[in-house]
């Protein structure tokens, strides 16, 4: 799952934005439903880059987090993050130049450098600037952040080419890994660009009992396609239901949840002293990719999900909700609300307003401080300004996100509500 899943992400990198190894991709404006990978925040600025180290070293050079905030983190192609850059990385904030090396690199890393070994050929980094306000001027300086970023091979770091920078505002990247026959063909592509690591030795003797080998082309016939076909849609609704199945209540009583504890654990990697745990991997890499390597106290962001409502119920779109929002929300950046498709795990495609956040100033706040945010094909009459669209027939589920987490929220001081259904009028 995590290898075709960012493939999917970087096919749609290099066809829909027209884009090459080493350009940067990026949002100028913040994203709609037309950036279809999946759970991505739609609050912040994101830029992007794939990779190859197939020729040698790249070099990821870092400009110093001045005038916005910053955050990301560079992995490899099985979306395992190798470190995290900006304030919260090794650079501390300050900048730095992250040289890339490919597998079994013997070269010398040149002085000035933060070496990041990788065990495949492929990855990418996934970075957000965050603005101090919603104020024009801090969102320019938000996007000048982004424009003094680099990334080029070590080979030409002498005389390195003018960046390539490419808006993907307005356009749509499809980057949501397809589930069906053609997620096998992916797969061999894959393993057949990328070292096969120790890890999968006994996995590659599985995948060659469905046709799938190392070095020889995958040419399954109508039987096995057929079967192949069968299997994908039920490992994806097993994915589905171990996401259910795997969510820890924060909150005693309450149903939101952190990312599962196991990816935690092991910083996504999901590699231990006595497993890999394939399952958990797979699973997060069906519902989101650039995991953050931290979701503690020293964590730029946290995370919330919940798949249910206050009655326990899955959410769908031909049902009204409300969530309300308690006041002084710690965190000290800001909070989002944002819904995503659960047959999917992207945006709502054709949604209006995917997401609500605290740096929006037209939304409507109860005298206490609180926010109630309703979620429903159709905005409540006077309520336009604290509404997230949902689609009807669609079953959906939303993420909480807190930037800056605050004490409040690890001493548990503060707690989010469940949603709650209301009447559609």
């Amino acid at each position: 799952m995590p290898i075709v899943a960012m493939d999917a992400v970087r096919q749609g990198f290099l066809r829909d934005m027209n884009a090459k190894y080493n350009d940067i991709v990026y949002y100028a404006k913040l994203p709609d439903w037309k950036f279809q990978t999946t759970t991505p925040n739609a609050s912040t600025h994101y830029f992007y880059s794939a990779y190859s180290t197939k020729d040698g070293p790249i070099v990821f050079d870092v400009p110093a987090a001045v005038g916005a905030g910053l955050y990301g983190q560079i992995c490899d192609i099985w979306d395992a993050p190798l470190a995290v850059v900006g304030p919260g990385g090794e650079d501390k904030g300050q900048g730095a130049k992250y040289l890339i090396l490919p597998p079994d690199y013997k070269g010398d890393v040149p002085a000035g450098y933060i070496s990041v070994r990788q065990q495949t050929f492929g990855g990418f980094w996934l970075m957000r600037t965050i603005p101090n306000s919603a104020a024009q001027a801090d969102i320019d300086n938000a996007i000048a952040l982004i424009k003094k970023f680099r990334m080029y091979p070590l080979s030409v770091a002498g005389s390195q080419p003018q960046q390539r920078f490419i808006d993907a505002s307005d356009k749509i990247w499809d980057g949501i890994p397809r589930m069906d026959e053609t997620f096998y063909a992916v797969l061999s592509k894959m393993l057949n660009e990328e070292p096969v690591l120790e890890r999968d030795l006994a996995v590659m003797n599985m995948l060659r009992s469905v046709g799938i080998e190392k070095g020889k082309e995958f040419k399954p016939d109508p039987a096995t396609t057929a079967t192949l076909r069968a299997a994908v849609i039920e490992a994806k609704a097993y994915l589905i239901n171990l996401q259910r199945a795997a969510s820890v209540p924060y909150w005693d009583g309450a149903r939101w949840s952190l990312p599962d504890a196991s990816g935690i654990k092991t910083q996504f990697t999901y590699l231990s002293a006595d497993m890999l745990d394939y399952d958990g991997r797979g699973m997060l890499n069906f519902f989101a990719w650039g995991p953050p390597m931290k979701q503690d106290a020293s964590a730029p962001s946290i995370y919330l999900q919940t798949l249910s409502d206050s009655s326990g119920k899955p959410f769908n779109g031909d049902t009204a909700y409300r969530l309300r929002v308690p006041p002084n929300v710690p965190a000290r950046q800001y909070w989002s609300i944002t819904l995503y498709d659960m047959d999917t795990a992207g945006f709502l495609r054709e949604a209006s307003v995917i997401s609500l956040d605290s740096y929006n100033q037209k939304t409507k706040k109860n005298p206490d401080g609180s926010v109630d945010i309703y979620f429903a094909p159709q905005a409540p009459a006077g309520m336009e300004n604290n509404w997230v669209t949902t689609i009807k027939g669609r079953e959906w589920f939303p993420i909480f996100r807190l930037y800056g987490p605050d004490k409040a929220f690890f001493d548990k001081t503060w707690k989010l509500p469940d949603f709650e259904k209301v009447s559609a009028q």
